[in-house]
């Protein structure tokens, strides 16, 4: 067995943990470099999705899975963002190898859904069901522009993970 033709495959997923390492220690700096306004940008959820779209389904769940747990160690979450991130993930990497094509247009689409399935589930859990204050107040003054500010990054993610992905393709991914 030939592991040589393997080596653009580990080089790029080791390039997409950097990036999601650089990422998460962007997003959840004190600094709030991603801030704007009252607004956060979530800007993990781009990252992933976009390298969802062009990794394998066990791989997507598996970074998916791991940048979970980076935002968890650093929000003290209970797992929350590790299941959530790993099935968005691995039900985006689904729907482009088998219904979807790959392309800017399904990434806003996807990138979209899954900011607003993640916000719309965190609410739900904690601070509906956790009785955490007024939902619609923290909806309209926090969560909807931090779904704005996190969807300008969609196109910015997708595209530099796609030049990763072009520079380390194996042949059978032709």
């Amino acid at each position: 067995m030939n592991y040589d033709n393997n080596k653009p495959k580990i080089k790029r997923r080791i390039i997409f943990m950097i990036l999601i390492i650089v990422t998460a220690v962007i997003q959840n700096t004190g600094a709030r470099v991603n801030a704007a306004f009252d607004a956060h940008a979530f800007l993990l959820i781009p990252l992933l999705i976009t390298i969802s779209m062009f990794e394998r389904e066990i791989v997507s769940a598996l970074l998916g899975a791991f940048a979970g747990l980076l935002w968890d160690l650093s929000a003290g979450v209970d797992g929350y963002n590790v299941l959530v991130f790993m099935l968005l993930c691995a039900v985006c990497s689904i729907l482009i190898n088998r219904l979807m094509q790959n392309n800017i247009i399904t990434a806003v689409v996807l990138g979209l859904s899954a900011v607003a399935i993640y916000i719309t589930l965190y609410i739900i859990i904690y601070i509906v069901l956790d009785g955490g204050g007024y939902p619609l107040s923290q909806v309209l003054r926090f969560y909807v522009p931090s779904f704005i500010f996190t969807s300008l990054f969609i196109p910015i993610y997708f595209f530099l993970v796609k030049i990763v992905f072009e520079a380390n393709r194996t042949v059978e991914e032709y």
